[in-house]
């Protein structure tokens, strides 16, 4: 979409667009591109919910009468709402994760007891699907949380097994630790809606957790692009308050 905005541009037709990932609009320059503060796949933010999403467009459709330029890139003010889209309240993980905060493990041992605890769950959901989604980033879940470990205690550049650069596998490693996490809910008795799922994971689990402490430290790190990936994209501004209380969630 990208190269097809600058593509169109040139032949003087106006563009506009709207971008899930702020730090990639930036690096291609991409004209009247509108950030959206949402989970990837979801660019209009819930489903059914059309208000919002006639928000979302209209905002971007107004960066059509921007003068300012050549490259305008505005931020959606809005976090996306909970769906209307509920279904009976019958779906409940059946496994807890609140030990009392004394008890508490360290956050990488917690997180892979928590998946040991979850493997079943997932089997029984590739059983229903017959696939599950590839790994984006390459590395395995247990890599994935020894690295936000590694970087919840101020690593500034960890060994990692890709050529991608650090934002990157970041962020992908985050998009498939979540994904797991999901999809191993989605194996349990009954049929949760997607915010239920949404605030299962980042309210209940040491994995949420662990990426807010990574997150946490990151708003630190002396690669802009690093920390503007932990400000806006690694933890949903609704959670700040509970994986990030330090963040400013008005960025």
């Amino acid at each position: 979409m990208g190269a097809a905005s600058h593509y169109l541009e040139a032949e003087g037709i106006p563009t506009t667009g709207i971008s899930l990932i702020r730090e990639h609009t930036q690096q291609m320059q991409l004209p009247r591109f509108l950030w959206v503060p949402f989970e990837l796949g979801r660019p209009f933010g819930a489903p059914n919910e059309p208000d919002f999403q006639r928000r979302v467009l209209s905002k971007a459709l107004d960066l059509l009468e921007s003068n300012d330029g050549p490259v305008v890139l505005e931020d959606f003010p809005e976090d996306a709402p909970e769906s209307s889209d509920e279904h009976p309240a019958t779906w409940a993980c059946p496994i807890a994760f609140h030990p009392a905060p004394e008890e508490r493990p360290e956050l990488v041992t917690a997180t892979l007891d928590e998946m040991k605890r979850l493997a079943p769950w997932h089997e029984i959901y590739l059983e229903r699907r017959g696939s599950a989604a590839m790994s984006a980033s390459g590395l395995t879940r247990e890599r994935i949380v020894y690295l936000l470990g590694e970087l919840a205690d101020g690593a500034v550049s960890p060994q990692v097994e890709t050529e991608e650069p650090m934002h990157e596998w970041l962020r992908l490693g985050c998009d498939d630790l979540r994904t797991w996490y999901l999809e191993a809910a989605q194996g349990q008795p009954g049929r949760g809606s997607a915010s239920e799922l949404r605030d299962w994971f980042w309210r209940d689990t040491a994995a949420a957790r662990l990426i807010g402490s990574a997150a946490t430290t990151l708003l630190a790190h002396p690669n802009q692009v690093v920390t503007l990936l932990a400000g806006r994209a690694l933890v949903p501004r609704e959670y700040f308050p509970l994986l990030m209380p330090t963040a400013d969630a008005s960025q």
